[in-house]
């Protein structure tokens, strides 16, 4: 039976190529300037983007600072994420094969390190964060962008309509628990906000393609909660005629603590 590693680089292997649409979450500059507004570069860091797929993250700070680093597990996303910046001519990007748990980077080697929508992929979200707050170096940052359970008393719900749609999804950790995770790993948090993020349901189903049985369950359950329903934690919503669902986006921003 392959481990969550193997079912984490089978999964994005096949999504790499979705990765470059910018009108999606993961290349869409709305998003993009939301992240660096909250967590502003500066023209000195050396920056890592920890599970960074094709670098979208990086990509964005490597424009004001002064390298950036993608980690990831699966190799067909960092080949694209290389191909793009190539064609771009971008030379401050660094694409690296490695695990988020056991980084092959020295402790104390980057200013910034960032996660984009990773956590909620991790079997250790505390080892991941352990190693992140490892390898920043003292006065930097470690900022983790990602979905957060909205109603944690239904968090069971919504996480099992998420690895429906995605095996690989681990469990996304409410808000307090983003903030408890990020202090056990020895970071003090200095900035923190949510937003709630409407997105269209067909184009998050297309993202991983599952099985049409899978995709039919979930499209007639989010329907189901607009006709008065059981409530599935997905927070669906109507926009011009389309089936949109809700996620809860956290931005948590952390210090390595002295000591």
């Amino acid at each position: 039976m392959p481990n969550h590693d193997d079912l984490i680089k089978e999964e994005f292997a096949r999504q790499a190529p979705s990765f470059e649409d910018r009108q999606y979450s993961f290349g869409d500059p709305r998003v993009l300037s939301w992240i660096l507004a909250n967590v502003p570069p500066d023209p000195s860091e050396l920056v890592l983007d920890v599970a960074g797929g094709t670098g979208h993250v990086a990509r964005a700070y490597a424009e004001q600072s002064l390298c950036a680093t993608v980690l990831d597990l699966t190799a067909e996303m960092l080949a694209m994420g290389k191909r793009e910046v190539d064609a771009a001519g971008v030379r401050n990007v660094v694409f690296q094969l490695g695990e988020a748990d056991a980084m092959p980077f020295l402790s104390a080697s980057f200013d910034l390190v960032v996660s984009r929508f990773a956590v909620h992929h991790f079997d250790d979200p505390a080892a991941a964060l352990a190693e992140m707050a490892r390898v920043c170096r003292p006065g930097g940052r470690v900022a983790i962008f990602d979905m957060v359970v909205a109603e944690p008393e239904r968090a069971e719900d919504y996480n099992h309509r998420e690895r429906l749609r995605d095996p690989s999804h681990t469990r996304a950790l409410s808000a307090e628990e983003l903030r408890a995770a990020m202090e056990g790993a020895g970071l003090e948090i200095a900035h923190f906000v949510e937003r709630d993020q409407p997105l269209p349901l067909e184009r998050w189903l297309a993202q991983t393609r599952p099985p049409d049985d899978v995709a039919s369950q979930l499209r007639t359950e989010l329907e189901a909660e607009l006709s008065g329903g059981p409530a599935t934690a997905m927070r669906p919503q109507r926009r011009d005629g389309e089936l949109y669902f809700t996620q809860r986006w956290a931005i948590a921003m952390g210090r390595p603590r002295p000591g």
